[in-house]
């Protein structure tokens, strides 16, 4: 039990700093979009930025997956 709820901490801080990488590739994104640069540059940096945020994005809701899976464990040993 000691070690699900080390697992979540550590879980929750990796969703933590996932939630933040995300914040600032929107961020990057957005920059991109209004910056004044060739189209065929400015398209290849979207279609990069859109790959990684759908990848940080899915990881996200794996992490969320395995802490609801390991609440659900913990409170099951409670009981």
């Amino acid at each position: 039990m000691k070690y699900l709820e080390e697992s979540n901490k550590n879980l929750i801080s990796l969703r933590t700093s996932l939630i933040a990488v995300v914040a600032l590739l929107t961020g990057g994104l957005v920059g991109v979009s209004l910056a004044n640069m060739s189209l065929v540059y400015k398209s290849f940096l979207l279609i990069f930025g859109i790959y990684f945020e759908i990848l940080f994005i899915t990881n996200i809701m794996r992490i969320n997956e395995k802490i609801n899976k390991n609440i659900g464990v913990i409170k099951n040993e409670c009981k």
